[in-house]
Parts: structure tokens; sequence; C-alpha cells
């Protein structure tokens, strides 16, 4: 709170005025970065409507880095995130007829989303790639055969990820998850 009022240029007293305490401003704050999401003019297309929602959901999270720590605590969301939640669920059983599965889905995309986020603002906070020093130690203990494929793609991976990345991801994703889209 100290914080957030040296930021606004007012007191912390002066917050405690307009809002009870951390928590509701915490959610006030989730409600207001998830309303735009509650607004996206979704494609009718399934498979465009989930990559529509992913992909906002990934910018909305990327240009707000407190809230995935915020999203720690249960029964934290903003309505606008209810809607989109809503809106991948339809998608992904319109392509699964299942709602068990769609679920199954919405939680593999929802875990590439977040860990995609997450790996983004670490490397937007530290200022280099996901290959650091340590990384690059810790394979260098191993034998030279050891992990051949980590270190093929590590040599791939010399810059931080970027909205682009994120959508090859996806991509892959709802392949595996789906099946290939119909051309």
């Amino acid at each position: 709170m100290k914080s957030l009022a040296a930021d606004l240029g007012v007191t912390t007293m002066a917050l405690y005025r307009h809002v009870d305490d951390k928590e509701n401003l915490l959610v006030l704050s989730l409600d207001a970065v998830a309303e735009p999401l509650g607004a996206i003019d979704f494609p009718d297309d399934p498979r465009d409507r989930i990559t529509t929602a992913m992909t906002e959901l990934y910018r909305t999270l990327t240009a707000h880095p407190w809230v995935p720590e915020a999203l720690i605590r249960p029964q934290r969301a903003g309505r606008g995130a209810l809607l989109l939640v809503d809106a991948v669920l339809g998608a992904a059983h319109d392509l699964t007829g299942d709602h068990r599965t769609a679920l199954a889905a919405y939680r593999a995309l929802w875990s590439l989303t977040l860990g995609s986020v997450l790996s983004h603002l670490r490397q937007r906070a530290e200022g280099t790639p996901l290959t650091t020093e340590r990384m690059d130690d810790l394979v260098a203990t191993l034998p030279p055969g050891a992990v051949p494929n980590l270190r093929a793609c590590a040599e791939l991976d010399g810059t931080p990820s970027t909205v682009d990345d994120f959508a090859a991801g996806l991509a892959a994703m709802m392949t595996g998850l789906f099946g290939p889209a119909e051309s």
C-alpha cells in the first residue's frame, strides 16, 4: 500500500479512504485490468476464438507484471477474465464435443500462457535471454553427449520471448489438443 501510495503521490491513509484493505484494492485492480478482456469481439471460428483469447490474455499479463502473482490466491479474478475463460471453454467444447475434454484443454492452454508470461517477465526483469550463465555452467558439468536437445535448443533461444513466440507455441499446442486445422 505504501508503494502504491507513493506511486500515486498520495498518503497511505488516503488510499484507505477509498478501499478497505489491500485485498479489496487487489480485487478492484484485477477487475480494472480484466475488464477489456470481457469486451473482446471473438471470431466465430473456435480455433480463432481460442487464439484471440489466449493472445489477448498473454498481452494483458505481460503488460501488468503484478497480475500473475496476484492470481495465486484463490477467488481472485476480474469479471472480464471470466468472460474470456467462458469463450475459451466454449470454443474448446465446440472442437471436442465434451466439457471434460474442453476443461482439460483450457487448463493446458492456461499453463502454456502463464508459463510464457512468466518466462517473458523474467527475461524482461533480468534483461537477459533464457540461456544464463548459471544454466551454461550447469550444462557444462554434464558429459559432452548429454542433453543434446537442450544444448541445440539453448542456442536457438538467445533472445527474449515475444508475442510471436507465444503465438507459435499456442499454434503447436492447439494442433496437439485439437488436431490439425482444416484447410
